[in-house]
């Protein structure tokens, strides 16, 4: 699979967020609501969010006027 700079490896985000205590909060820019994990090969996990793609865009288009 092509990458895109969308995707980046568990270790990676394990890297990046170790400084954090635990049960800090993570929020997710753009109106996107988690959903899931989702596996989709051996080696890929999609994060899932509750609103289509066209959703977030077009709340980022209203708030980033």
């Amino acid at each position: 699979m092509k990458d895109d700079g969308s995707s980046t490896t568990v270790g990676e985000l394990l890297d990046s967020l170790k400084e954090f205590p635990r049960d800090t909060k993570i929020r997710f820019q753009g109106g996107l609501n988690f959903y899931r994990l989702k596996w989709r090969a051996d080696d890929l996990i999609q994060v899932e969010f509750n609103e289509p793609v066209s959703d977030a865009m077009r709340y980022y288009l209203k708030t980033h006027k």
